[in-house]
């Protein structure tokens, strides 16, 4: 159980900031990393501190990209102040920049009753952490959207990095993305770029016989699939052909 003690340090910040600060508009994180500040500079009875991204972060569990956005903001806003590395709260509030009126005056919608029950309860009790997020249908499809991005850029990548002759790569990355969709197109594509640097013209450099990435890659890579080099006639086949060119001459000498 949580059990803080005067003893144990205090923040001092006067009543008039504290009812400046609830008649202006803050964001979540805007609002917690402004404490974060309080914290680091009047926690310690000093007006500025050299605070980092990574330490607001530490104290906020706001990811790092969020801290440096939200801290851009408050400096815009006037309400933080940077001296060089330097960081502190602008106490003459009639310095801050508002929001238009529009905004700060707009009707908020009650969150709360979308949020699910086990998440109202534990808000009513007030005991409990909320969860840091719940997740919604918007909030998965683009997680899932980011992530397929990612690992197609990946993939492609680790093909291009492969592919003998790189002319092409924009054309043929918009290639793989229309084309390479399931686990099995992934495979086949695979297979067929190892077919396609086992072949004979890749194998001895002619590189005039090899195709630029974004003629490859755009859906020529599927005629390597299941390719199969011609086999050459060994030395005895050779020999037996070599042969029989000459008896077929040497009937053709005898008719004349």
């Amino acid at each position: 159980m949580a059990n803080p003690q005067r003893e144990n340090g205090t923040t001092d910040i006067a009543n008039d900031i504290v009812e400046a600060i609830m008649k202006i508009h803050l964001s979540g994180y805007e609002n917690r990393v402004l404490w974060a500040i309080f914290r680091k500079t009047y926690g310690w009875h000093k007006k500025e501190d050299w605070i980092t991204n990574s330490q607001i972060a530490k104290m906020t569990d706001i990811a790092e990209s969020h801290i440096s956005r939200t801290m851009k903001i408050l400096i815009q806003r006037k309400i933080v102040t940077k001296n060089g590395k330097k960081l502190s709260f602008q106490k003459d509030y009639d310095l801050w920049v508002k929001l238009p009126k529009m905004v700060s005056k707009q009707k908020l919608p009650i969150q709360d009753k979308k949020l699910p029950k086990m998440v109202n309860k534990v808000t009513k009790n007030g005991n409990s952490k909320l969860p840091k997020m719940v997740d919604t249908k918007q909030t998965t499809t683009k997680q899932t959207t980011t992530k397929q991005t990612i690992q197609n850029k990946e993939r492609f990548l680790k093909l291009w990095n492969k592919y003998p002759k790189k002319l092409g790569k924009d054309a043929a990355i918009i290639h793989f993305k229309a084309q390479v969709k399931t686990e099995k197109d992934w495979q086949n594509i695979n297979k067929a770029l190892n077919n396609y640097i086992e072949s004979e013209n890749v194998k001895n450099g002619n590189i005039q016989y090899i195709q630029n990435g974004s003629t490859w890659f755009n859906k020529r890579w599927q005629d390597w699939i299941d390719y199969k080099e011609p086999q050459k006639p060994n030395n005895n086949q050779q020999s037996k052909l070599q042969q029989s060119l000459k008896r077929i001459s040497e009937f053709g000498g005898d008719d004349e």
